[in-house]
C-alpha cells in the first residue's frame, strides 16, 4: 500500500511530465510555424520578381512584333506560356514547369536579336533584355535563399523531436524551386 507521500510524489512527477509534454508541443508547434512564415515570406519575394518578369513581358512582344511579322507562332506561344506561368501561384513542379518554358521561350526571343540586326539595336528591346536580365540575377538570389530556408525547414521538420507534431499539425516537408534563364 502506497502512503500519503509517496502518492503526492507520483502525482507531482505525472504532472511534471505532462506538463513537460505539453510545453514541448506548444515550442514544438511555435517553432514549425515560425519556420513555415519564414519559408512564405521568402516566397513572396520570389513572386514579386516573376511577377514583374510577366509584366515586363508583353512589352518584349510588342518589339519583337514590329521586326517579326512571320514569328506569330513564337509570340503566341509566349503569350500562353506566360498566361500559365502567371496563373500558376503556389511552388511545386507546376510552377516549375511553367516558369522553366518560360525562360525557354524568352531565350528563343533574344536569339532572334542576334539574328536580326535591326532588332538586336532597338533600344527598346536592349532595355528590355537588360531589365529581364537584372530580374533574372535579383531571381536568382532569392531562390537561393528561398531554398536554403526551405532546406532548413525540412531539417527541422524531420528533426526527431519534431517529426511527431509536424505530423499531427500537417506540416510537410516543401520542395526546393528552381528557376532557369
Amino acid at each position: 500500500m502506497l502512503s500519503f507521500g509517496t502518492e503526492v510524489n507520483i502525482s507531482i512527477i505525472v504532472g511534471a511530465v505532462f506538463f513537460l509534454c505539453v510545453l514541448w508541443a506548444v515550442v514544438a508547434v511555435r517553432h514549425l510555424k515560425v519556420l513555415k512564415k519564414q519559408v512564405d515570406e521568402q516566397w513572396e519575394l520570389i513572386d514579386e520578381e516573376l511577377r514583374k518578369r510577366h509584366n515586363i513581358l508583353p512589352n518584349l512582344i510588342e518589339t519583337v512584333r514590329v521586326y517579326f511579322k512571320d514569328k506569330e507562332d513564337l509570340v503566341k506561344k509566349m503569350i500562353l506560356v506566360r498566361m500559365a506561368a502567371a496563373k500558376e501561384y503556389f511552388p511545386g513542379i507546376k510552377k516549375i514547369e511553367h516558369e522553366h518554358d518560360l525562360s525557354i521561350v524568352i531565350n528563343e526571343i533574344f536569339a532572334l536579336g542576334k539574328e536580326n540586326s535591326g532588332l538586336g539595336k532597338d533600344t527598346n528591346f536592349l532595355e528590355l533584355k537588360t531589365e529581364i536580365d537584372e530580374i533574372g540575377n535579383d531571381l536568382e538570389e532569392k531562390v537561393k535563399q528561398y531554398n536554403e530556408m526551405v532546406r532548413y525547414h525540412n531539417k527541422h521538420r524531420n528533426f526527431a523531436l519534431l517529426r511527431p507534431i509536424a505530423s499531427v499539425y500537417k506540416f510537410g516537408m516543401l520542395n526546393i524551386f528552381e528557376v532557369e534563364r
